[in-house]
């Protein structure tokens, strides 16, 4: 593990926490749990069903069925596919952190919540604007962490009582890229994806090396 790594997983660890920090024998609480296993899984090239795994984990009730938890983790996935930009085209004037609202429709679904719009209206709003141009390795580590921990704090945030601009994510995208956003469909809730997509096993993977 990069020394980076373990010093920070020394500072915010500890005994006991509500989620591991992978590797370094500490836990620590959700969202900087969530920041540091986000970096750490993104440098060791996990997949990202791997990091949406441990959202629904944070997000779900203790009791919470694997179903449910791979639902989550197939939404999560399914919004990340569908907010994709790729690489075509001019490059965007920003490239704000869209796996921001993945995280955030992953924690929602696991958290039980149905109507999704609002918490991902709310996530647009916890985006970060990047550079157009591809940053250092350790750079895009820090923003996937990210990505995890504000979209775990999404649906929080919203049970907390702040809202998002109604209808903001597509023109929040447009706005910040320069480029026509594509709709995206937004799943009913903890009833749909109805099949978890290829690489769904992962999750139940990660969730056995959890137990």
């Amino acid at each position: 593990m990069p020394a980076d790594l373990l010093a920070w997983a020394a500072t915010i660890g500890a005994a006991a926490g509500a989620l591991p920090l992978l590797g370094a024998g500490r836990r620590a609480p959700r969202y900087p749990a969530l920041l540091w296993n986000g970096a750490r899984l993104h440098r060791a090239g996990a997949p990202e069903a791997d990091g949406l795994t441990l959202v629904a984990l944070a997000a779900a009730p203790d009791d919470a069925p694997l179903e449910l938890l791979e639902r989550a983790v197939a939404t999560g996935l399914a919004l990340r596919t569908g907010l994709d930009p790729g690489t075509d085209g001019p490059l965007p004037t920003g490239r704000p952190t869209t796996g921001v609202v993945a995280a955030a429709g992953c924690a929602a679904v696991a958290a039980g919540i149905t109507d999704l719009g609002p918490v991902l209206d709310l996530a647009a709003g916890l985006m970060v604007v990047q550079p157009p141009e591809i940053g250092t390795v350790a750079e895009a580590a820090l923003g996937w962490g990210h990505c995890l921990a504000a979209g775990w704090l999404a649906p929080r945030a919203l049970g907390a009582g702040l809202i998002g601009m109604p209808d903001a994510l597509l023109p929040t995208l447009e706005t910040v890229t320069g480029h026509p956003a594509r709709a995206v469909a937004v799943p009913a809730g903890p009833h749909a994806p109805a099949a978890v997509p290829a690489g769904g096993d992962r999750a139940a993977q990660l969730l056995a090396a959890l137990s």
